[in-house]
Formats: structure tokens, sequence, C-alpha cells
């Protein structure tokens, strides 16, 4: 497994696995508690974040799908992007490369307008293995990303999650209160934390490297278990 370097921030399995907390300053995030329009209150959320375990912040920025945008909160003192549209941007890889920034590669289409918007695992692993640079850290897109894409395909991608690891790469997963969840324990997402922190600790143990969550003391501690009570180092064979 390929380390990635964040930042000075060491990324793969040789390192414990990676709390990627969450800001939103654009009200396209579904997630209301975490939306914050006011710079101070942001400030605030972000030194919350940090102070429960959170090794890297995402901060969502409207239309971040484009590598202008990208280059401009790079050059603005960012040190990572998670670019939702998996480089159909065909710009994206340079501009990060160029400032020797890690990128999160999602896995979609070669289609800016069409995000996450695959359905099987063997799509989500073509999606993945194109154009991956030094410093990709990939994500198999868990979510409704699109209408096609039922909660059984996120199960079933979960499922084997390890057949990932042989892109040789970080895996990021973002499963946090995802419906996929919610439908196996019949809960809304406000009462889904317990089903979130039991498939965090699976996915640590299936090889997710970083895990991206709303809530993140109690994540952090779901992935230590995970981490040291499996073997998320141990490559699942690719089915037939």
């Amino acid at each position: 497994m390929q380390t990635v370097d964040a930042a000075g921030l060491p990324i793969g399995d040789d390192h414990p696995p990676r709390i990627m907390g969450v800001l939103n300053v654009s009200d396209e995030s579904p997630y209301d508690p975490s939306v914050f329009a006011d710079p101070g209150r942001a400030a605030a959320y972000v030194d919350d974040l940090i102070a429960e375990g959170a090794d890297i912040v995402d901060v969502g920025l409207e239309s971040a799908r484009y590598h202008e945008v990208a280059a401009a909160a790079l050059d603005a003192g960012f040190d990572m992007v998670n670019d939702v549209c998996g480089f159909a941007d065909p710009d994206m890889p340079r501009v990060c490369a160029a400032r020797d920034a890690a990128v999160v590669k999602m896995a979609s289409p070669p289609d800016l307008e069409r995000p996450g918007a695959l359905t099987t695992v063997e799509e989500v692993h073509a999606a993945l293995e194109r154009d991956l640079t030094e410093k990709t850290i990939v994500d198999p897109a868990f979510g409704g990303w699109s209408e096609a894409k039922t909660l059984d395909d996120d199960r079933e991608i979960f499922r084997r999650l390890g057949e990932f690891r042989d892109l040789d790469r970080p895996l990021l997963v973002s499963i946090n209160r995802k419906n996929f969840l919610g439908e196996i324990v019949d809960r809304e997402t406000e009462g889904r934390l317990p089903a979130s922190l039991a498939a965090t600790a699976l996915a640590v143990e299936r090889g997710a490297n970083v895990i991206r969550t709303h809530d993140v003391a109690e994540t952090r501690d779901a992935a230590l278990i995970g981490d040291a009570l499996g073997d998320r180092r141990k490559r699942v064979p690719t089915e037939a």
C-alpha cells in the first residue's frame, strides 16, 4: 500500500486510520449541523472538530467540482482536494500535482454533471483506477449520488470494500449516517450513529485508511477498534 503524504500527515497502512471531519460553507450540504455561513462560527467549528480528534477537515465549497476552485483553495492555504467528480475535469490532477497536494478521487464517470453516478463494484473500480497520481486517495462513493444507485448497490460495494486495495492507494470511506445503513436498522438520520460506528469498525478492518464523518469523536473510537482488533492490511481477493 502506497503511503500518501497530505501536508505532513502520512496516510496508509503503516499509520493509524485518519479521521476527516466535515465543515460546509455552502448550503449544498444535506446535513444542516455541519453548515456554517458565518466565518467566525465556521472557525470555531473547525476548532471543535480538531479537539474531537479530526486529523483532516473537509471544507465543502460551492462548485468544488471545477479545477479553478481547487486551485484557488490550494493557493489560499488549503492542503488537500476532495474531488467528487473523480478527475472528470482533466486539469484537476495537474492542478494538485503542481502544488504537491494530496487529492481524494471519488468514483465517478468522466462527466462533470454526473458525480458518483456508478452502481457496481466493477464500474467503481474501473473509474478509480483511471489517471491515478502518486498522491491520490480513492473513495468508492457511498450514498445517493444518482437515481440509478440503490441501497443494495451500496451494501454490495461495502461488502467487497477490500477489493479496492489492489489500486495500491489509501482508501477513504464516507458512510456516516448513510441511507443504506439506516434501512438495515430502520432508523432515520438522527438515530443512525450506532450503525455508523459499527460500519466504521468494519470498514477499517476491510482496509479503509480515512473515515469521513460528521461525528468525529465517536467515529475516531470506532476506527481505532477496527484497526486494533481487525486486520486491515490483508487484501480481500477480487471476485471472479
